[in-house]
């Protein structure tokens, strides 16, 4: 069988970075192919390709694509999302579609989560300007300019209780004792409560109560835009904003009027619509803004269990044995 490992330009970083590549290549023949963003050239590359490992957000994999080639017999996700898929369109072709099992992940993009709404919650980014233009001697004089709460005096809403979200919801309330509310409609609310933490079946309600929001939910037509202008006026006043799933979750626009009229203290973002990013984006002029490039998931662990776990999949695959993590449609939220 013949492996196309396919990059993106703008995405130099992607691909397998472990020994796990060396597996992979004791197995079938690979070949590292820049993808075009153009799906039919993109199809045109992939002839005699029989699976591809891609990164999670580009090139597209859409309707086109499938159409015009017929060679490709698995499309795998070297991550969680799956967004530049079109898992209908495969599925007609009999394309199977899988990713990484979520649990390579959950650790280090919770911690990274956690670092985010510590930034904000203890003003880090403040306090740094504060040293770096030498204010130093006046922060006696600011009035509590930097005092910060707790982390266990905050209430964090969560926004989707899976791998991540539930990994975040048992170190924020076992760890420091922080009130966790959680939104998450597919969660049955029991299994939610038996964990310790409030569930909500109203995510203008979870917002209204939460200090600090983090978003941990897949990007799908119900998700896209989910955190707009109106949920953004339903926050508190001052409240942190954490996201490391997808983008394009959060309305970049009301975003940004958020943290213009002071709606938003802080926004920590991993992941923001249309990245990569230029330098002369909006949101970069904003000091209480921490943009990371999509990096929440590498960590040495995680990049490891990520590699072989694609190989994995790929030797079930070769052997007719199923794929786990396969996408279903019945469970597509869609």
């Amino acid at each position: 069988m013949r492996v196309a490992i396919v990059r993106y330009p703008k995405l130099e970083l992607f691909g397998l970075y472990t020994d796990g590549q060396n597996r992979l290549k004791n197995l079938a023949e690979t070949a590292e192919i820049y993808g075009s963003s153009d799906e039919r050239e993109l199809a045109e590359q992939l002839k005699g390709f029989d699976i591809v490992i891609t990164e999670p957000m580009m090139p597209t994999f859409g309707r086109t694509f499938f159409d015009f080639n017929n060679d490709v017999k698995l499309v795998f996700v070297h991550g969680r999302g799956y967004d530049n898929v079109d898992i209908e369109a495969a599925s007609e072709k009999g394309v199977i579609v899988a990713r990484v099992p979520g649990w390579c992940e959950n650790e280090a993009v919770a911690e990274h989560a956690l670092s985010l709404i510590m930034e904000g919650a203890k003003k880090l980014w403040k306090a740094r300007g504060w040293v770096s233009e030498g204010k130093w001697a006046e922060v006696g004089e600011s009035g509590g300019y930097f005092f910060s709460p707790s982390l266990r005096e905050m209430s964090i809403g969560i926004i989707g209780y899976g791998y991540i979200g539930s990994r975040l919801a048992k170190i924020l309330k076992q760890g420091f004792g922080t009130k966790v509310l959680v939104y998450d409609p597919y969660v049955p609310s029991s299994k939610i409560e038996e964990e310790g933490n409030i569930p909500f079946e109203d995510l203008k309600e979870l917002l209204g109560q939460s200090d600090a929001i983090s978003i941990h939910a897949e990007l799908t037509k119900e998700t896209y835009h989910m955190i707009g202008r109106k949920e953004i006026e339903a926050m508190k006043d001052g409240a942190i904003i954490v996201n490391t799933a997808r983008g394009a979750i959060i309305d970049t626009e009301a975003l940004i009027e958020g943290l213009s009229i002071g709606k938003i203290s802080f926004a920590g973002l991993d992941v923001v619509e249309g990245e990569p990013l230029e330098g002369d984006h909006p949101l970069l002029k904003f000091p209480n803004v921490l943009i990371t490039p999509h990096v929440a998931y590498a960590t040495n662990e995680a990049i490891k269990c990520m590699d072989h776990s694609t190989v994995d999949a790929i030797v079930s695959f070769m052997n007719g044995k199923p794929v786990w993590e396969t996408v279903e449609l019945k469970k597509r939220r869609r």
